[in-house]
């Protein structure tokens, strides 16, 4: 989910496929549809406990969502690496 380059960390492809497929299905109730509703962390959340179901607790998903919002947000911004550095 996490590739480390010369840039720092980066989200794979396959990341980015998880979380658009997420925002996909989100988009398809009203409620979540609307701007006032759109927080990375929920197509996040979403991504995540498709790939992990069954495999991941509440509490190591909540972590890896902070972790990749943190990697997304970073590349986002033009940063270099992010400031925690864990391999998922």
């Amino acid at each position: 989910m996490i590739a480390i380059t010369s840039d720092g960390p980066r989200t794979t492809a396959r990341w980015q496929a998880a979380v658009l497929r997420a925002i996909s299905e989100l988009m398809q109730y009203s409620d979540t549809a609307r701007e006032e509703n759109q927080d990375l962390r929920i197509p996040f959340a979403k991504a995540l406990h498709d790939l992990y179901a069954g495999q991941k607790s509440d509490a190591e998903l909540t972590e890896m969502v902070l972790l990749m919002l943190e990697v997304e947000t970073a590349s986002l911004l033009g940063k270099g690496a992010a400031k925690k550095t864990r391999t998922i």
